[in-house]
């Protein structure tokens, strides 16, 4: 049977035995297993390669946000079966105590007393009121994220810093889940096995911001990005990436400040036809051996985007 496309697959973190209240971790163990099954389906390949031609389905392994278990866990697994990875990083996260504010929230009504059964968050039109106390912790999660998410990363951190105070307990985020620091991201970007790539300055929704300040917050990140590895970053990942994530004016952001590619969460398959600033990816789970081997088998029937 003919294969369609290219496979761009995505991961966040390689962990186990950690609170993952929004499904973003894969064990060590289920991600070695991924990367064999992706040796025998396809050709292991980087985003550079995806315009050249090929005899076997090219794979890509991609990484989004910048944890530091990338790697402490994920890049050793890699480098021991010689498979290429890109690991898209938050530039302006590297180091940061507050980490990424999706993590922030999930301590916060993790540790939510019972007595409290809603959350209170400012909008230009008075208090929002949302409701907690659903059977399913993911649900809260879910509802309160929706409404943070256009919001600055600046004014989110600050919010949660507010919720923080009035309910007494902490919103730091879990010290398993910390981006990289700085030397950790120097190390990792020496690796053989890795391409940095660029995931903006704080991880900010692009759409809806202006044309030019979009251009000068990814110009300024890839040139930090650049600086502290030494190499020319040439791939750039959109934040969240689906239809509501960005813009015309962020492809455009990224084109001008010379990236050759950008990837989206669209799911799909991509090819050497694909517009190269509107990359599909495919977001993998954690998955055992055999059921991330049936992901590709569908995948592979799907026609290229």
């Amino acid at each position: 049977m003919k294969v369609q496309g290219a496979l761009i697959l995505f991961y966040h973190r390689i962990a186990e035995g950690v609170d993952d209240p929004f499904k973003l971790c894969v064990s060590p163990a289920n991600f070695a297993a991924h990367l064999d099954e992706i040796g025998r389906y396809g050709e292991l390949s980087t985003l550079a390669d995806l315009t050249l031609p090929s005899l076997r389905p090219r794979i890509i392994v991609t990484f989004d946000d910048g944890y530091s278990d990338n790697l402490i866990n994920a890049v050793p697994i890699a480098e021991r079966k010689g498979v290429p990875v890109t690991i898209f990083v938050t530039s302006g996260l590297l180091g940061s105590h507050n980490g990424f504010w999706w993590d922030r929230l999930g301590a916060l009504l993790g540790a939510r007393p019972a007595a409290i059964k809603e959350i209170t968050l400012p909008s230009p039109e008075g208090p929002v009121r949302l409701g907690l106390g659903s059977i399913r912790r993911r649900k809260d999660l879910q509802s309160v994220r929706r409404y943070l998410l256009p919001l600055p990363t600046s004014e989110i951190h600050g919010i949660l810093d507010d919720v923080s105070h009035q309910w007494g307990i902490s919103a730091e985020p879990p010290p398993d889940a910390r981006p990289l620091t700085p030397s950790e991201f120097s190390k990792m970007a020496a690796s053989d096995v890795v391409t940095i790539g660029d995931h903006t300055v704080d991880h900010v929704q692009l759409r809806g911001l202006d044309g030019a300040h979009q251009q000068q917050m990814i110009a300024s990140s890839k040139g930090r990005l650049e600086r502290l590895s030494g190499q020319v970053i040439s791939h750039f990942a959109y934040p969240y990436g689906g239809k509501d994530a960005f813009d015309d004016h962020s492809v455009e952001a990224v084109r001008s400040v010379g990236f050759e590619t950008a990837c989206t969460t669209f799911p799909g398959n991509a090819s050497s036809a694909s517009d190269p600033f509107r990359l599909p990816r495919r977001k993998v789970d954690n998955w055992s051996r055999l059921r991330f081997r049936a992901a590709l088998e569908r995948w592979r029937l799907v026609p290229s985007h």
